[in-house]
């Protein structure tokens, strides 16, 4: 945590993907080595972990993501709604509050609230109206450390704010919720929302992205699976935003695919 710039920082073993705001370690088991409590400071050149660790950052090679521009022939050429089916095969009922079918009442209640503001949300989308206040109401809603509703706008940002998307233009929109409504979710959320409205992602996420844009033909459920594995149900969160945002980028090419019916 830096506390002037109220930014949290994730040290990362090297079986991770890389995400923005981390640093991936050289080492497999970290057991033994940090300890609960332990004070980090950051420097221009490393990292000090209590008394005794220093991370040495100096030689470290940042990792960018990609930047996908795809122009509008590229763009009509992506079989969104296919892609909306694919992803949405993918994910069952246990897998994220948005699809919950259990007994516990309080969970079937944030499901039922969670779809509610969802249809709001893309009704919003569609229309170009009342989007600022559709996606602040959905900030924060569902449990864990970063909400159900907030893993959601994750994924859906990872389409709708390619470059060049019909639904780019709405970006600021996004910012203008986060910024009225970013008390109401987590600090750890808060952050990861403002870094993907700005297009910066894990890089599972960007993997997935990439084939979307690039391979047609060829569906890799490998790179779905790993996102599905982020968290415990985050990655499946995001999931289910990424299969609206290409219902969506379908509807914006002429036909709309309502996901919930595939």
């Amino acid at each position: 945590m830096i506390p002037q710039q109220q930014r949290l920082f994730t040290l990362l073993s090297e079986c991770c993907d890389n995400a923005p705001n981390s640093c991936r370690l050289a080492l497999t088991h970290c057991e033994d080595l940090f300890r609960p409590g332990e004070r980090v400071s950051f420097t221009q050149s490393g990292i000090v972990v209590g008394n005794d660790k220093w991370i040495e950052t100096a030689c470290s090679q940042e990792w960018q993501m990609p930047q996908w521009t795809p122009d509008a022939e590229r763009f009509a050429a992506v079989c969104w709604r296919h892609w909306a089916e694919v992803i949405h095969q993918q994910l069952h009922h246990d897998d994220t509050l948005f699809l919950y079918q259990g007994d516990n009442p309080f969970y079937q209640e944030i499901a039922r609230e969670l779809q509610r503001r969802r249809q709001i949300l893309i009704t919003a989308l569609l229309t170009g109206e009342n989007i600022s206040a559709a996606v602040r109401d959905l900030i924060g809603l569902g449990i864990g450390l970063t909400p159900s509703s907030d893993d959601y706008l994750v994924g859906l940002s990872t389409i709708i704010f390619i470059n060049g998307h019909p639904l780019s233009q709405y970006r600021k929109r996004f910012l203008t919720a986060l910024q009225t409504a970013g008390n109401n979710t987590t600090l750890l959320s808060k952050i990861t929302l403002e870094e993907a409205f700005h297009q910066r992602y894990r890089e599972s996420v960007t993997r997935l992205v990439t084939h979307i844009i690039t391979e047609q033909q060829h569906v890799a459920t490998q790179f779905i699976t790993d996102i599905k594995n982020i968290g415990s149900s985050s990655g499946c969160d995001m999931l289910y935003g990424m299969a609206d945002a290409c219902a969506l980028s379908h509807r914006s090419g002429g036909n709309y695919v309502d996901q919930d019916s595939c």
